[in-house]
């Protein structure tokens, strides 16, 4: 019995445990469009700005403006005059980026910027955004907006999306556009950095950062290879038998097998944070003279018994060359002449014996960005006498600190909104994991109904209080409408990533309903649901009259919720705004998001639809709710039915029939399970002697046979 009891363990936590996951999916930014190249459109772009803005909504993105002139060139924007001077600029994020929201359609929010690079203000004057101005307050979408003139290039903190409840999404979309907008404008008519960005990585000639040698060395700036002459006679032998050796001019002076044979070191001059912190800017800049443009400078020294300069390059018969060294990258190889060198003095703690630079014009084709060889050239004799050549080669690798390099691709949005939501998503993280055991372990806690009761009262008012009027984790059927739109309408992951709650939520969500039904989610999860319950049961307990539904008049009722689902969810390819229209059907952004904060109508509505959930346990889950139909529908093809039923269900007991709060239990003792929210309230009585007449019968039994043997003995 012990042993299966855990394989049924086992096999439920195998099939659901994990399904609190948070998915991750590293995409690249979307790139800034590229502005048109006729500067009519960008007039023609600046122009209906222009026009656009009213006294008021200037004052909101630029206070104190006084005239707005027009801008040549990319990207669209006016010049902000105050006193006659130009203060800053004024922008749209809809002609600078074209940001688009959470719909996917472009929102057009204006926004101020100083010549330092500070914002003024925002003034949001168009968006398609089905919550924001609709489901989020005035005073908060407000307050966001307000945020951004608090704002720098350097710092978008007090941008805050959070204020978006239910629409951190459009909020962070918001947020990043006029960033990115604003990056754009300060670059195209500031700093006029815009038309000559680094596209790709290349080295930085005129960059200085003050380094000191010991810094350059470590930077790997400069870089160099010792070798004793012990070492180097390993290496001949090695090469030519037990009595090669190098050529014995090289070893005139050595006092010991330990004294350097190779003593080299090498960098490239040209950056002037390598050259200018060596020698100095006059001196740097005199050696760079016969570089040309573009070309480069590569210093060698050496200070051992070997060096890589000889007399070679003074001889006619070697053409002119250096003959003990040359530079390879990707297999090819550059030499150089007397004419390609010049002698250099010590730089600051930088002293060879040897001390020389080596000048390639730009179309020798060696790339600094790319690693290169120094390959030193060694002369000797083999074991039988016969000449050969030992090469050693010394790697040279530029540090990316004297690169001109593209500015890194900015944090995706969605990996921004991760980041500081960490806290949320691991208590989100918790309430799933405590949901999961619930299922896990259902055998055992529906044994105990006090303690069950209380747990389950307790999930629920955690949802309600938390999740849903805290947090705004409120799933919708507008939810569903970005899942179903996300083929046609290009919406990839990232677009869902965007608000880290719900995307947790729905992929638990889309994981539970595939295992067990929709009820995972609808009984335990949803905010209004748990509303409904709750308040329910503080009726039940004023003994507030519940009213039962007939089967015949439930099933009636139960196909209104399949068809609302159909025409909300259809009614997106017929057209947004019906759909929009249609979605009201659910009060959750009146009574979750905005605590109803809205118009009478839909406070009216709303309040109507719980007040019948008073008398009928879960009346909009049960018979209207469009999200549930949905759930519902796709939760027929669940792979498990974990609620037990016996023989005798249906016919000689009808408890379960009867205290199922949904009326999901039919006549026969079978659940429906697309009616099911999972309460486990028939679980409790399954296991309940007292309730259940199949276990009050064998505990009868029992005691009646305890008695018999008490009786005789």
């Amino acid at each position: 019995m012990v042993a299966g009891v855990v394989r049924v363990v086992v096999f439920r936590l195998a099939a659901i445990a994990a399904a609190p996951l948070v998915a991750a999916a590293v995409l690249a930014a979307p790139a800034i469009p590229a502005a048109a190249q006729d500067i009519d459109v960008n007039t023609a772009a600046a122009l209906a700005l222009k026009e656009r803005m009213t006294p008021v909504t200037l004052e909101q993105a630029f206070p104190g403006a006084e005239a707005l002139e027009l801008v040549n060139g990319r990207p669209p924007a006016l010049a902000v005059m105050i006193g006659g001077e130009v203060a800053g600029h004024l922008f749209s994020t809809k002609d600078t980026v074209n940001a688009t929201g959470y719909s996917g359609v472009a929102f057009d929010l204006v926004a101020g910027l100083r010549l330092d690079g500070s914002l003024t203000g925002a003034a949001l004057l168009w968006h398609r955004e089905a919550i924001v101005g609709r489901g989020v307050p005035e005073e908060r979408l407000d307050d966001f907006v307000a945020g951004f003139g608090a704002t720098t290039l350097k710092s978008f903190r007090a941008v805050r999306p959070d204020l978006l409840k239910r629409a951190t999404v459009s909020g962070r979309a918001m947020k990043a556009g006029v960033r990115s907008a604003a990056r754009v404008v300060h670059a195209a008519h500031v700093t006029g950095t815009l038309n000559n960005p680094v596209a790709e990585p290349t080295l930085d000639r005129v960059g200085f950062v003050p380094l000191t040698t010991e810094q350059l060395w470590a930077a790997g700036s400069i870089t160099g290879t010792q070798v004793s002459i012990r070492e180097i006679i390993k290496i001949f032998e090695k090469a030519g038998g037990d009595g090669a050796r190098p050529d014995r001019n090289f070893f005139r002076g050595a006092r010991t097998m330990d004294d350097l044979f190779i003593d080299l070191a090498t960098t490239l001059v040209s950056p002037a944070s390598i050259g200018s912190n060596l020698y100095g800017d006059g001196r740097h800049k005199f050696m760079l003279e016969r570089q040309g443009e573009n070309g480069l400078v590569v210093f060698l020294g050496s200070g051992g018994q070997f060096s890589f300069a000889s007399n070679s390059h003074f001889q006619v018969e070697n053409d002119y060359l250096f003959t003990r060294f040359k530079i390879v990258q990707s297999g090819q190889e550059f030499r150089f002449t007397r004419d390609d060198y010049r002698r250099v003095s010590a730089g600051v703690g930088f002293s060879y014996k040897d001390s020389m630079i080596f000048v390639l014009p730009a179309d020798a084709g060696l790339d600094p960005l790319q690693p290169y060889d120094i390959v030193l050239m060694i002369p000797g004799t083999t074991e039988a006498g016969e000449a050969m050549v030992v090469e050693h080669t010394l790697t040279y690798n530029l540090p990316d600190m004297h690169k001109l390099l593209p500015p890194p691709p900015p944090i995706p949005v969605w990996v921004e909104a991760w980041m500081t939501s960490q806290v949320d998503v691991s208590i989100l993280a918790v309430l799933l994991l405590v949901v999961t055991a619930v299922f896990v372990f259902q055998d055992s806690l529906v044994r105990h109904r006090r303690f069950y009761v209380a747990l389950r009262m307790g999930v629920l008012a955690f949802t309600l209080g938390w999740l849903g009027f805290y947090m705004g984790g409120q799933l919708s059927v507008v939810n569903l409408w970005a899942i179903v739109q996300a083929p046609f309408a290009g919406i990839g992951l990232s677009t869902f990533l965007l608000d880290p709650l719900i995307f947790v939520l729905t992929v638990y969500t889309a994981i539970t309903m595939f295992v067990l039904g929709r009820g995972v989610f609808c009984g335990w999860l949803c905010p209004f649901g748990a509303l409904q319950e709750l308040l329910n049961k503080t009726a039940q307990f004023l003994h507030v009259p519940q009213l039962r539904v007939s089967a015949v008049v439930q099933e009636r009722l139960w196909v209104v919720k399949y068809l609302a689902a159909v025409a909300v969810i259809g009614l997106i390819f017929v057209s947004v705004d019906l759909a929009d229209r249609a979605a009201e059907l659910e009060p959750f952004k009146t009574v979750i998001t905005v605590k109803l904060q809205r118009e009478w109508p839909f406070v009216t509505y709303a309040l109507a639809l719980l007040a019948a959930g008073l008398f009928v346990e879960r009346f909009y889950c049960r018979f209207l709710c469009p999200l549930g139909g949905s759930l519902s529908l796709a939760g027929r093809v669940r792979m498990f039915d974990w609620l037990k039923r016996k023989p005798q269900c249906g016919t000689q007991c009808r408890i379960c029939e009867s205290d199922c709060p949904l009326g999901a239990i039919q006549a026969t003792g079978e659940i429906n399970f697309n009616e099911c929210l999972q309460c486990l309230d028939c679980q409790v009585d399954y296991y309940d002697d007292e309730r259940c007449p199949p276990l009050i019968q064998r505990r009868n039994r029992k005691e009646a046979y305890s008695a018999q043997r008490y009786s005789t003995t």
